[in-house]
């Protein structure tokens, strides 16, 4: 096999990032809910700290997302035909996207929560 350089490295995976997005309804709304919690966190004045676990949270729930579309699609030029265990091998897969996107909202709400809900006194009145 042939080095890249290391644009070309870098092409690639933004070619295979821009192919999911395309392609898999789910990225993209990993996505924009990604860029609804980083807007929020920019109008809350979210700390440093923060802000580096909402974006190790989005970074793994993406990560578990660009890793199942991968596994599902060599699962489907392995075998095109129904198979249990290449079900079995797809549904564990996205079991770590729902694990993952559980725990980031889990993280969301904890650093979140706490602002939209003072938001919300200040515009509404006590809750």
């Amino acid at each position: 096999m042939k080095t890249r350089s290391l644009g070309e490295s870098f092409r690639c995976a933004v070619q295979g990032v821009r192919a999911v997005l395309a392609t898999e309804r789910n990225m993209r709304i990993h996505f924009a809910a990604a860029a609804t919690v980083l807007a929020a966190s920019a109008a809350l004045r979210v700390s440093g700290p923060e802000l580096a676990c909402l974006v190790i949270a989005i970074a793994l729930v993406l990560i578990c997302e660009l890793v199942n579309t991968a596994l599902e699609a060599v699962c489907n030029l392995a075998c095109s035909t129904w198979e249990i265990r290449v079900k079995t091998v797809k549904d564990i897969a996205a079991g770590t996207v729902l694990v993952s996107a559980a725990a980031a909202a889990a993280v969301g709400c904890a650093v979140l929560g706490p602002r939209l809900l003072a938001v919300a006194r200040s515009l509404l009145g006590p809750l």
